[in-house]
């Protein structure tokens, strides 16, 4: 973990998550930017401001950690990362103390592997993705920027999935498979057969939704 100080985009569930593993590591976290706030997050992590008090701060100076969570189709996550990105700011790359991470994967800017996650050898996972808690990323995966494989998912060898895509909860994808980007697989669904781009699929077998 760099040393350079911390700012949390956003101060819900997710953002905790993110604080909760910063803490593990000791990293120093100046505070959280939201809309509202929620008061001081585990009694010490204060609220700054709204995203616009990052701007105050030099982007050679400080860290960001994208504390917004994706669920479904929604981009608030991947433009928050871009915005910044556009403005020099670096991001953090999260990987949790119980995570299994082989060394030889590839790890991009702004990633979030989180408790008890497995990434094996060959893997590829792109810039602001979240590999969410004891998530499975067999070997030769190549997961696409801004998405998001939820707990529990398990993504057999080979597996490409596209950007901008969430793997629910508990969904099994097969090897060799393709999932296209800004794609939906419902939770617990067991994905046997390619997915093309923007469509929603669940079930077992998975099968798009509203034929």
């Amino acid at each position: 973990m760099n040393n350079k100080p911390i700012i949390i985009l956003g101060g819900g569930g997710h953002a905790k998550v993110c604080i909760d593993l910063l803490m593990r590591q000791k990293a120093n976290i100046i505070g959280y930017t939201a809309l509202q706030s929620n008061g001081l997050l585990f009694g010490t992590i204060p609220h700054l401001g709204d995203d616009t008090v990052v701007d105050s701060y030099n982007n050679e100076e400080a860290l960001l950690v994208n504390g917004v969570g994706m669920v479904g189709d929604s981009q608030f996550r991947s433009s928050l990362f871009e915005r910044f990105r556009s403005k020099h700011y670096a991001f953090a790359t999260l990987v949790h103390d119980s995570a299994v991470v082989s060394h030889m994967t590839e790890i991009e800017e702004g990633a979030q592997i989180m408790a008890g996650a497995v990434i094996q050898a060959g893997s590829i996972v792109g810039k602001n993705t979240i590999i969410n808690t004891r998530a499975v990323i067999d070997h030769d995966c190549r997961i696409g920027d801004h998405s998001h494989v939820s707990p529990g998912a398990v993504l057999c060898g080979q597996v490409t999935v596209g950007q901008n895509t969430h793997i629910g909860a508990g969904a099994t994808i097969i090897q060799h498979l393709s999932i296209g980007s800004h794609v939906i697989v419902g939770a617990g669904s067991l994905v046997r057969k390619p997915v093309p781009d923007r469509l929603t699929v669940y079930g077992i077998p998975a099968e798009e939704a509203y034929k």
